[in-house]
């Protein structure tokens, strides 16, 4: 029979909230991230800060407005883009349990991708924090892709490149939190040795950092 997660972090009964009540958490907490960083952060003065050396001034007003639309519908999508990534983060888990013939069901692997995104939105309450204290003409690049307390975070924002900044904000206290939280997880339902979960939680991360790294560096090659 497929096996639940027992430990206390996660059990229903001592958070009180089902699944879907927590998705339901997570799901508010990144809108309103997004939603400050929309407002407060990404604003059009910004947007004049970090392009007015490539285009007028006119087309940047066109460029940050089609955004702001483009922004809307990201954000009604919110939900199921959210959904898209737990669900590929507990499969991403759940395939090398299958080939060790350990059985967790898919259920109890995604409330635990659930309860480790929780990390996502206060990684990006704490930058917006940072970012907030910041004139809009001191917004770059490389300022946007600063994350307090990594290794980024000691460097100076005025690095060549903006791909290799933005992976070691990567290497932070927070995807530290992740991976613990995704670990503790593992090993509580005692079907999974210590230093199995610790290596399944090590290439799970590393496989994801890979992933967005290699669409970060598509994604700059196409606007270059």
């Amino acid at each position: 029979m497929p096996h639940s997660l027992p430990f206390p972090m996660l059990g229903r009964s001592e958070l009180g909230l089902k699944t879907w009540q927590l998705y339901s958490l997570l799901l508010l907490a990144n809108l309103i991230v997004l939603w400050l960083f929309n407002e407060f952060i990404l604003t059009r003065e910004a947007y004049h800060s970090l392009l007015s050396e490539r285009m007028e001034a006119t087309r940047v007003d066109e460029y940050f407005d089609f955004l702001r639309s483009a922004t809307r519908w990201g954000l009604a999508a919110q939900p199921v883009v959210l959904l898209l990534q737990v669900t590929f983060v507990a499969l991403l888990i759940q395939m090398p349990l299958v080939l060790m013939f350990i059985d967790i069901s898919f259920k109890s692997l995604f409330r635990l991708a659930v309860f480790a995104s929780f990390v996502t939105p206060l990684s990006g309450f704490i930058r917006f924090l940072w970012l907030a204290r910041l004139e809009s003409t001191e917004i770059t690049q490389n300022v946007l892709n600063m994350m307090p307390f990594s290794l980024n975070h000691l460097l100076s924002p005025a690095l060549d490149s903006s791909l290799a900044y933005s992976t070691l904000g990567k290497f932070s206290v927070f995807e530290g939190m992740w991976c613990m939280v995704i670990y503790k997880g593992l090993v509580a339902t005692a079907r999974v040795k210590r230093d199995t979960a610790a290596l399944l939680v090590f290439v799970l991360w590393t496989g994801l950092l890979l992933f967005q790294w290699g669409l970060s560096a598509y994604l700059q090659e196409v606007n270059s």
